[in-house]
């Protein structure tokens, strides 16, 4: 039974629907309007009409939508990048995860989402603006008791140790893949959005000069599909080129690695997307 504060998308189709905390007030749209106290008692798949007489139903919102309706005030991770970051650094609840970059909160929201209830995501912000933005959307998500806000640019080294995550999300990233190295457990691993090829090409060759092995780069394109009755076809438009995902694994005993060296110690560090 949905309660007051809870979380809901109201929809009526994929143009209307709402992400919204159940309170008083109404909802206006080209469909009249609803009264939010309405929705209280009700379950999960009932609906709501508008003054109307118009269906809007009520439905659990997916980790897909509030990363889609965060408020933004800056470019975020889409959920294709944000579901190979969860599976790829092994993300579980009680995790300890630092973030660089946090931006307007949508990477935050999915990690918050899958350390809770005993798990922390640590972010780092350096624009006071984005990180209060951050902030009223963790609030709005009911995650701010595994969320640490830090207001602070990083150069040297980040304050937490012995983490099982670090993600970053900053326009240099390989300045802090030694941080990242310090405060990462051994066999964990270590990630970063890249935009351009020059990032991503300096990014990786720093990780292998760190420490960190098992290195993976890789685009996400996701097309999505229009099923129509005897007219099935791909959408006109996608979401396709948001950054180079690069992953990478902290050993404990640095090896210099060189791909062009002939007696490097251990093999070229690269597990795909650049040439060894």
């Amino acid at each position: 039974m949905i309660k007051q504060n809870d979380l809901v998308l109201l929809y009526k189709d994929e143009r209307r629907n709402y992400l919204l905390k159940v309170s008083g007030g109404r909802l206006h749209n080209d469909f009249g309007y609803i009264d939010i106290q309405n929705i209280i008692g009700k379950d999960f798949g009932d609906y709501v009409e508008t003054n109307l007489g118009h269906k809007f139903f009520i439905l659990k919102p997916t980790i897909d939508d509030m990363v889609m309706k965060i408020k933004r005030m800056t470019q975020i991770l889409y959920p294709k990048e944000i579901g190979m970051i969860l599976v790829k650094a092994n993300i579980f609840p009680g995790a300890r995860v630092i973030e660089c970059g946090g931006g307007s909160g949508a990477l935050t929201t999915a990690l918050a989402n899958f350390v809770r209830p005993t798990g922390k995501v640590y972010s780092y912000e350096r624009n006071p603006e984005f990180m209060e933005n951050a902030r009223k959307n963790i609030e709005r998500y009911g995650l701010t008791e595994c969320w640490e806000a830090k207001n602070q640019e990083i150069s040297g080294e980040f304050d937490q140790k012995e983490v099982d995550f670090v993600m970053i999300d900053i326009g240099s990233q390989w300045d802090l893949v030694p941080a990242a190295y310090k405060s990462l457990k051994g066999g964990c691993r270590v990630s970063a959005i890249c935009p351009t090829f020059d990032q991503l090409t300096r990014t990786v060759f720093t990780m292998e000069e760190t420490g960190f092995i098992n290195i993976e780069t890789m685009e996400i394109l996701v097309r999505r599909i229009l099923v129509r009755r005897g007219k099935t076809r791909p959408e006109q438009t996608m979401p396709s080129h948001t950054g180079w995902l690069v992953f990478g694994t902290k050993i404990n005993q640095p090896v210099a690695l060189n791909p062009e060296a002939k007696n490097s110690e251990l093999p070229p560090a690269h597990a795909g997307g650049l040439p060894g």
